[in-house]
């Protein structure tokens, strides 16, 4: 029997380590050269009204999702009427020519199949899953209220109530929402960029249907929307049906650009305590917006997102909620302003004195981005959990690969090229992460809203 010496036993344990490590590198670099090819079959088109569709064929299941995307938002909101974007949302189902109220809801239930809506900064979405065969119903109900909505007082009246029940119900059970858009108020001070999508009791209140009339003729248009079709369809057929629905609906008389921002006004300040008595626990949110990023700069600054925020292994969870213990809940990320890009993040605390600490210590970890270079295998960490959550964005349910092929287009006027994308973030290089850092990081600029219970 064979005894090693101490310092043996650690030679050989230190060899078995590098070899480990030397083998994940490895395998880490290899990992972009051993993802698939995409394996659905895309096709984009464009009908004479300008309606572009999207349609991604993928026959392992009998079902099929459709979004119908409108480029519209709150963004879009008149002056003192914001909440109009997401009224409409709701009165798009208040009923159509041919279509009573709630009845589109009523068409999708009957099939087996699940709907819902969502309204963003700047898109407004309804999307649908239901069997392959039920794609003619799909498209002809999103095809009845595009052409056909009715608007009258009365639903108007009663989507104003709903609003602001749901408002009311909102601030008792999610008292910390209404911080999010004071963030945003904050970062954005112009009223198109930063007012609440929500809109307030008055601007909702001023509402007309004249207005919504208005708004509705002017962005819910063929010209202004993209139909994602993904699930078990063929595109020739794809194409026949939207045709038949869609064609013959006359598109709008141009689209409005976006409007003209200026954020030169300040309307507070970037380090605020409030004391609120309908929270139980303290909170703070941080902020940062950055101006104009370069095209090339933004898969530089999607790792630096996952090297921040994104997951449990991302340096702010690993050191406020697994090392000291001082966050009881973390969540955060980016959001895009057509252009203008935040760095958002929130935490609940026990206590302000956490809550201060807290503060100090996302300066100082934000800071760390700007005087050390991150290491090979915390970079070569954050391209793989991209790589698969891109990934897998793209492969798992007919309704995720949808919106993220939406997402995507309208971002960038094209389709996803799966080997270009990972192209571009493999490319990204500790010294890029340090040169963003140094370029938008100022810490003049950092933003704290820090509320607390009374």
């Amino acid at each position: 029997m064979i005894v090693l010496k101490e310092r043996q036993k650690k030679y050989l344990l230190a060899a078995r380590i590098f070899l480990f490590v030397l083998l994940l590198g490895l395998w880490a670099e290899r990992l972009e050269a051993q993802l698939p090819s995409f394996p659905y079959p895309l096709s984009h088109f464009k009908l004479k009204n300008g309606l572009e569709v999207i349609v991604c064929e993928d026959s392992s299941l009998p079902l099929v999702s459709v979004v119908v995307t409108y480029s519209v938002g709150s963004v879009n909101d008149p002056e003192n009427k914001g909440g109009l974007a997401l009224m409409m949302q709701y009165l798009m189902f208040q009923g159509s020519q041919n279509v009573g109220p709630m009845q589109h809801l009523m068409y999708i239930q009957n099939t087996g199949g699940e709907l819902n809506a969502s309204t963003t900064f700047d898109k407004t979405f309804f999307y649908e899953t239901v069997p392959s065969n039920q794609l003619s119903l799909v498209l002809w109900l999103e095809s009845d209220r595009m052409n056909s909505l009715e608007v009258n007082e009365a639903k108007v009246a009663r989507i104003k109530e709903l609003m602001l029940a749901n408002e009311q119900e909102r601030n008792l059970q999610e008292p910390y929402a209404r911080y999010f858009f004071l963030m945003d108020q904050i970062l954005f001070p112009d009223f198109s960029y930063g007012h609440s999508p929500l809109g307030t009791r008055e601007s909702i209140n001023s509402i007309t249907v004249e207005d919504v009339l208005s708004f509705y003729h002017r962005y819910y248009v063929p010209n202004n929307a993209l139909i994602c079709i993904s699930g078990d369809i063929k595109a020739p057929k794809a194409r026949e049906l939207v045709s038949k629905y869609f064609e013959t609906i006359p598109g709008g008389n141009g689209v409005p650009s976006y409007p003209e921002v200026d954020f030169s006004s300040v309307i507070s300040s970037r380090d605020q305590i409030i004391i609120d008595p309908l929270v139980s626990t303290p909170a703070l949110q941080f902020g940062l917006r950055l101006d104009r990023l370069q095209p090339e700069e933004k898969p530089v600054l999607r790792l630096f997102e996952y090297l921040l925020i994104n997951g449990k292994s991302s340096r702010l969870y690993k050191l406020l909620v697994s090392r000291e213990r001082i966050a009881l809940y973390l969540n955060g990320g980016l959001e895009d302003r057509r252009g203008f890009i935040s760095l958002k993040i929130f935490l609940l605390a026990n206590n302000q004195i956490m809550i201060d600490r807290s503060k100090k210590l996302i300066s100082d970890e934000l800071n760390k981005f700007k005087l050390e270079m991150v290491s090979e295998r915390e970079l070569v960490k954050a391209k793989n959990k991209y790589r698969y959550d891109f990934w897998n964005q793209l492969t798992t349910t007919n309704l995720a690969r949808a919106l993220t092929l939406t997402e995507f287009y309208l971002d960038r006027a094209m389709l996803p090229d799966l080997d270009n994308e990972l192209a571009a973030v493999n490319k990204v290089t500790s010294y890029s992460i340090l040169a963003l850092a140094r370029k938008y990081l100022q810490e003049s600029k950092y933003c704290f809203v820090t509320i607390l219970p009374r």
